[in-house]
């Protein structure tokens, strides 16, 4: 009788493993037979998975790029730069900008700046900026990224790229102030084409640094049409190079690039435990996880004496295993149809040349990825990932539009100098200063343009919400950076501050 107990009680024991173990088995060879056929379909569709995809052809010309990130290594910190650098079109509650480089200093973190210092610095520097400036025109600019390293690649030349940015700005800047156009001009047109650095990397971190770049240069962009000694071949120049800058479509190809990125990383994984803890959890030590984010077992847990480190235990050593051998294949299918999805998405907004026309598809597609069953959230990890690169689809279409409208401002400036006064409409443009009306990437359609009373005109963007305001700049109900030209009703150009508002702008500098 007592063996016959015992041998009910581990059968009762034996039979959920066994049956577990089961159900991993199959959800294991569901994952592998799935993701098989996911490849061959994405291959058979012309999709580039595999880091093979993006090997370099042979160039005709020499590559830039490795002289001018040498050469970037040998710019020296000053008293000034590249910490603390003059404010360009620095916003007033109306939606009017400060003309940076009018101002006889700037106050940034309670220290006053000045523009001798800020000379002596680019002075120091002289030699290597001049070294750098022709390089960043050079026809071929290819940083030979290897994605067969996945998650262990190197990217220090993101980090270089940003750091151009605080020198040609402020040389802008000081060249304004100084009224010395020539220099004013070159040092923009280096900022400007910073961002083909990083054009052909092929990775969504790239496009989101190439963008923040665009919009630095935007604003110094912005204070050049302020100042008066820019003749009409000046601008045409700044116009073409803006004009050569693109970012709805190199989007969709960092996507892409995405693709085989992810195939790399679930390589490692699916090799090495260690890297698969490294890869699912890294990024908590340095974005930590809301508790209401974590399951209730995880917060009961962590909550109990030890229960960290039991926790870690937990996730890293018993569940990560069994993710592994079960449903790796099935989130790496998961992903794949997922950058598939938004990938077609990117793809007809670049051509559409519209945000407004894709967002219902990204808001649906976000509502998807959010709405997960419970057995979904054990097998997909990072559910997030999906709704982190739909968002930069946002930031690339603001990117497109923020373009089209300083192609517009630049023209309309080339207009004015050569007939005195502004076009009545952006088809006065056409053909002599833009071979069409820019697009308004956030509703598909034309940019925005009106004269006003005063002589003046007002040029938007019907802004994120694709409704058009009128050219009203007023901040949106619920939003408070007054710095943000997106965080407004509609996105207007800027006009230049009043007296007052110079007045008030430099009231508030001292009290910084």
């Amino acid at each position: 009788m007592r063996k016959r107990r015992v041998k009910i009680i581990l059968l009762v024991l034996f039979v959920p493993i066994v049956l577990l173990f089961v159900f991993l088995l199959e959800e294991r060879v569901r994952g592998k037979v799935g993701l098989a056929r996911c490849k061959r379909e994405l291959v058979a569709n012309g999709l580039k998975i595999s880091p093979r995809d993006f090997a370099i052809p042979p160039r005709a010309q020499e590559n830039a790029a490795p002289e001018l990130y040498e050469a970037i290594k040998h710019l020296k910190e000053g008293a000034v730069l590249p910490k603390r650098y003059p404010p360009a079109m620095r916003l007033t509650p109306s939606g009017n900008a400060i003309v940076g480089f009018r101002e006889d200093q700037w106050v940034e973190d309670r220290l006053t700046n000045r523009w001798e210092e800020l000379s002596a610095d680019l002075k120091a520097n002289e030699a290597v900026l001049a070294r750098i400036r022709p390089g960043l025109a050079k026809p071929v600019l290819h940083n030979d990224l290897d994605y067969s390293q996945g998650p262990n690649l190197k990217l220090p030349h993101l980090s270089h790229a940003k750091q151009l940015t605080s020198w040609f700005g402020p040389a802008t800047q000081l060249a304004l102030h100084e009224g010395k156009s020539r220099e004013a001009l070159e040092a923009l047109l280096a900022h400007i084409r910073i961002p083909r650095l990083l054009a052909e990397d092929r990775l969504v971190i790239s496009e989101l640094v190439r963008i923040a770049i665009a919009a630095i240069a935007r604003g110094r962009l912005w204070e050049a049409l302020q100042a008066d000694e820019l003749t009409d071949e000046d601008l045409a120049r700044l116009q073409e190079a803006w004009e050569s800058q693109h970012f709805a479509t190199p989007i969709a190809d960092s996507l892409e690039g995405e693709m085989a990125f992810v195939s790399v990383a679930f390589e490692l994984m699916r090799h090495s435990n260690e890297e698969a803890v490294s890869i699912l959890y890294g990024l908590e030590k340095i974005f930590p996880i809301e508790d209401s984010d974590r399951p209730w077992w995880e917060r009961t847990l962590r909550s109990l004496p030890q229960g960290e480190a039991l926790v870690d235990f937990l996730k890293k050593e018993v569940y990560c295993r069994i993710w592994r051998f079960a449903w790796l294949d099935q989130q790496e299918q998961h992903y794949l149809k997922t950058f598939q999805r938004l990938l077609g998405i990117a793809r007809t907004a670049a051509a559409t040349k519209s945000f407004a026309g894709v967002r219902p598809v990204i808001d649906q597609c976000e509502s998807e990825v959010m709405d997960r069953s419970w057995y979904d959230r054990l097998r997909y990890q990072n559910p997030n990932s999906p709704i982190t690169l739909s968002r930069s689809l946002n930031k690339a279409m603001r990117a497109e539009t923020e373009r089209s409208l300083v192609i517009c401002a630049i023209a309309l400036k080339r207009f004015l100098l050569r007939h005195g006064k502004a076009p009545a409409s952006l088809d006065s443009l056409v053909p002599v200063f833009v071979e069409s009306v820019p697009m308004d990437y956030m509703d598909g359609q034309p940019m925005k343009y009106r004269m006003n009373s005063d002589g003046l005109f007002t040029l938007y963007s019907v802004g994120d919400d694709a409704k058009d305001d009128g050219g009203d700049p007023a901040v949106q109900p619920g939003r408070s950076n007054l710095r943000n030209l997106w965080d407004r009703n509609d996105f207007v150009w800027p006009s230049a501050a009043s007296t007052e508002e110079i007045k008030a702008y430099r009231q508030e500098s001292t009290k910084e």
